[in-house]
């Protein structure tokens, strides 16, 4: 198991380590992750053509938005957490188009492994 981030900055770091642009290289499509509690935020990750682009806040509407503690989201990210236990659970909340939000676990190696 992958050491886990414990701030926004290492989980994009991390995020950006791990991205699979072969995987991506058809997509067209905006994330956000709204992250609560200690270390939380809002991120956003943009996908254009194999592209990624990953970065603080947000500021335009987003295809996809992700709601959960920043303690879960480290723990995917570090292979301790299962994204569809957290969402059976409810600890996991996805506004907006929910076939765009399960293609997220294919853009990125699993657990993500920084460099």
């Amino acid at each position: 198991m992958a050491r886990e981030p414990s701030s926004i900055q290492e989980a994009l770091e991390w995020l950006r380590d791990g991205f699979r642009p072969e995987v991506a290289r058809d997509m067209c499509v905006t994330y956000q992750i709204e992250l609560a509690g200690e270390a939380g935020g809002t991120f956003r990750l943009s996908i254009d053509a194999g592209q990624l682009s990953a970065r603080q806040g947000c500021d335009t509407p987003a295809d996809v938005v992700f709601r959960l503690s920043a303690a879960d989201f480290f723990g995917l990210l570090a292979g301790r957490e299962n994204p569809d236990m957290l969402f059976m659970a409810e600890r996991l909340r996805v506004d907006g188009d929910l076939a765009l939000a399960l293609e997220l676990r294919k853009l990125f190696a699993a657990p993500a492994q920084p460099k």
